[in-house]
């Protein structure tokens, strides 16, 4: 037969005491941070499932980020090819009323003015930048312009039909094929904007001269503006006006054909925005449910715990001979 002694009384009483201090020690660590499991001992398959919810939602956080980069990025390129677009028809307004009727030097004089303050429009419109870096040059972002320029020479025919060389500028994009691409799934990359040849066209540096001038109109954008701005001030655009309104026209198409796609990759950016938003809101849901403590439970067995330890002391103290200083200690 087993013999109880003292010792063993003390020692189940301590252990009680033990355990029922930890549990409340526990409850209240709970309420405090407002979580139920903080180590892996406090529930191993809780913990993963934590751990696993974490991980997915630094994931989706960081696909979600980049979505919302490129979508500024798309939204900024989209909003900048529309001012551009508006000046260009302005220009091409321009180009048809300065091909009908009679045109006085004075009125080319200030049609001119009109086109260089045009080019110059758009040289900025092609020189926006996001964040300090530009937005139209491809991955090469830290251009500070996305055109040099260089002189070329065209052979216009005056009123009278005889040649007469006017000098003007091509404009040469600077930046890479190719523009930045941002990763927005674990399989998908998209390109939120384009290079500004794509966008604003781009002729080769010339190699005319004045004593050997071009006879083909430059197919840029902004080249073929130049050349209209010196065919205005050299009085001969009227006898030269086809090639240029149709390079305006071209160029329209072409920021037309920059703004759809641009349009397209943003409505994709739009979507996974949402979808991302979805989902992480989802995995915090069943991160609270897995993780956090339901605060009135525990209040309540917090409670319970506080008072089942003082019903152990006080039991403790009928069944034991315990002195009044241990039992002061154990309290």
């Amino acid at each position: 037969m087993m013999q109880i002694t003292n010792a063993m009384i003390y020692n189940n009483i301590n252990n009680e005491l033990l355990n029922e201090s930890n549990s409340v020690y526990n409850l209240q660590d709970e309420i405090s941070s407002g979580l139920q499991i903080m180590y892996p001992q406090d529930n191993p398959g809780g913990m993963v499932n934590v751990l696993s919810y974490k991980n997915s939602t630094a994931l989706v956080t960081q696909y979600n980020s980049n979505v919302s980069i490129a979508s500024n990025i798309g939204s900024l390129a989209s909003s900048t090819i529309t001012n551009a677009m508006q000046v260009v028809n302005q220009a091409s307004s321009l180009a048809v009323e300065m091909a009908n009727g009679t045109n006085t030097p004075p009125n080319n004089e200030a049609a001119a003015k009109q086109v260089g303050q045009m080019i110059n429009e758009l040289i900025q419109y092609a020189d926006t930048s996001y964040n300090g870096q530009n937005l139209f040059t491809g991955t090469n972002l830290n251009l500070s312009s996305a055109y040099s320029s260089s002189t070329a020479y065209f052979s216009a025919t005056t009123a009278s039909g005889t040649p007469q060389t006017v000098k003007y500028k091509v404009y040469t994009y600077q930046g890479t094929d190719t523009s930045q691409n941002y990763q927005i799934t674990q399989n998908e990359t998209v390109t939120p904007t384009l290079t500004a040849d794509a966008i604003f066209g781009n002729d080769p540096i010339s190699t005319t001269t004045s004593n050997n001038p071009g006879t083909v109109a430059p197919s840029g954008l902004i080249s073929v503006l130049s050349l209209f701005q010196s065919e205005l001030e050299n009085n001969v655009f009227q006898q030269n006006s086809a090639p240029v309104i149709q390079g305006i026209q071209n160029g329209l198409s072409a920021m037309t054909a920059a703004q759809a796609t641009i349009g397209t990759v943003t409505e994709r950016l739009n979507e996974q925005q949402t979808s991302y938003q979805t989902v992480l809101t989802n995995i915090s849901q069943l991160l609270s449910q897995t993780q956090d403590v339901n605060v009135a439970q525990a209040m309540t067995n917090l409670t319970q715990a506080q008072e089942s330890y003082q019903a152990t002391l006080e039991a403790s103290s009928n069944i034991t001979s315990l002195t009044p200083m241990l039992l002061q200690y154990l309290k």
